[in-house]
């Protein structure tokens, strides 16, 4: 299962860098497939018993991690729709 979610993810970076684009760029198709990657990954993780039988130790150190990098991505996203704009 994480091989086709990485091979997906290169298809796409390929798709966007080389062909013609310009429908993607709409933020609820964005948005969609954020969430769709998301669930993906949520049922990668809740399918491995050894991520689940460790959750509480890994717990709050994950959750941190995620949400600095929620955080991040939102803010370099904010950043760059005013650099861009320009």
């Amino acid at each position: 299962m994480l091989f086709v979610l990485i091979l997906l993810f290169f298809a796409g970076f390929l798709t966007g860098r080389f062909l013609r684009t310009d429908w993607i760029r709409k933020y609820r198709v964005l948005i969609f497939l954020t969430f769709l990657l998301l669930f993906a990954l949520g049922v990668e993780i809740g399918s491995n018993n050894d991520v689940v039988s460790k959750l509480e130790s890994i717990l709050l150190s994950s959750f941190a991690v995620s949400s600095f990098a929620v955080l991040g991505s939102f803010i370099f996203a904010i950043i760059f729709e005013r650099v861009s704009k320009k």
